[in-house]
C-alpha cells in the first residue's frame, strides 16, 4: 500500500552516484512530525534523478515542501528516519518555505550525536563503529555558531575539499560537505576560509557506515547536508 506523505525537503544532497533526500514531515493539520528520508531498495539506498524528477520536471530544492510516495517504514540501524520509496509516484512540490519557517522547526540535541573523535581533516566528524549502538537518529537540524567554509587540497590525494567549521553548544565540528550547491559554489572559489551568515542553519547526517572487508562495520560520518542562510 503506498502512502503519500508531505515533507520540507532539508537535505538533498550526495551519496554515491545518487542523492540522500530528508526533510521533515508536515501533516495535514499544519504540524511538524518526524524526519523522514526516502530510500530505495537498491544497494546504497540512493535516490536516482529520475524517481526524484518533479511533475514540473525540477529536482526537489532546499525548503520545497514535496508529497512523495512511501511504501513502508524501514529504519536500518540508526537511521531510524528511513522509508522505503515507491517509485512509480512522481514527487509533486506543494509550496516552497522561507528561512523563517527553517528557523522555527530547528532541533536542539545537546551534541552532534558523540564528541572527541576526528578524522585527520575534521574536528568531531566521525562515530566509532563501537559506539554506533547507542546512536538512535541520524539526522538533525541546528543553528550554529561561526560557520566558515573551508576549501582545502587534501595533501594524500591532492583533491580538493570543501569542509564546514562551525561551532554548536559550545563545541567545535569541521565536516565535510555533501550539500551540491554549496559543494560547487565554494569549490570554485578555490582554497580559503569563507565566513557565512551568523543565523546559518545547517542540516547533519549520520552516514551510513561501510562494511570492511573482514565483515567487520567501519566508523560513520557526519556530515554537512544542506546549508541554510536568510
Amino acid at each position: 500500500m503506498v502512502e503519500i506523505k508531505t515533507i520540507v525537503c532539508l537535505a538533498n544532497s550526495w551519496k554515491h552516484h545518487d542523492s540522500c533526500v530528508a526533510g521533515i514531515e508536515l501533516t495535514q493539520g499544519g504540524d511538524v512530525g518526524d524526519w523522514i528520508r526516502p530510500v530505495s531498495a537498491r544497494q546504497g539506498h540512493g535516490i536516482s534523478l529520475k524517481e526524484q524528477t518533479l511533475t514540473d520536471g525540477t529536482a526537489p530544492q532546499v525548503l520545497d515542501v514535496i508529497a512523495i510516495g512511501l511504501r513502508k517504514y524501514a529504519p536500518k540501524e540508526f537511521q531510524v528516519e528511513n522509508w522505503l520509496l515507491d517509485p512509480q509516484v512522481q514527487w509533486t512540490r506543494v509550496e516552497r518555505l522561507t528561512y523563517a519557517d527553517a528557523a522555527a522547526i530547528v532541533d536542539t540535541p545537546a551534541t552532534l550525536w558523540t564528541l572527541g573523535h576526528s578524522t585527520q581533516l575534521g574536528t568531531n566528524d566521525c562515530v566509532p563503529a563501537r559506539e554506533l549502538e547507542s546512536i538512535e537518529n541520524s539526522l538533525v537540524l541546528v543553528a550554529v555558531n561561526n560557520a566558515t567554509v573551508v576549501v582545502e587540497v587534501n595533501p594524500w590525494d591532492g583533491k580538493t575539499q570543501v569542509r564546514l567549521a562551525f561551532d554548536y553548544n559550545g563545541e567545535e565540528y569541521v565536516l565535510r560537505v555533501t550539500d551540491p550547491d554549496h559543494h560547487g559554489r565554494y569549490e570554485k572559489l578555490g582554497k580559503g576560509r569563507y565566513d557565512l551568515s551568523p543565523q546559518t542553519l545547517v542540516t547533519v547526517s549520520l552516514v551510513e557506515p561501510w562494511a570492511r572487508p573482514d565483515g567487520t562495520t567501519a566508523d560513520s560520518y557526519k556530515v554537512v547536508a544542506a546549508i541554510i542562510q536568510p
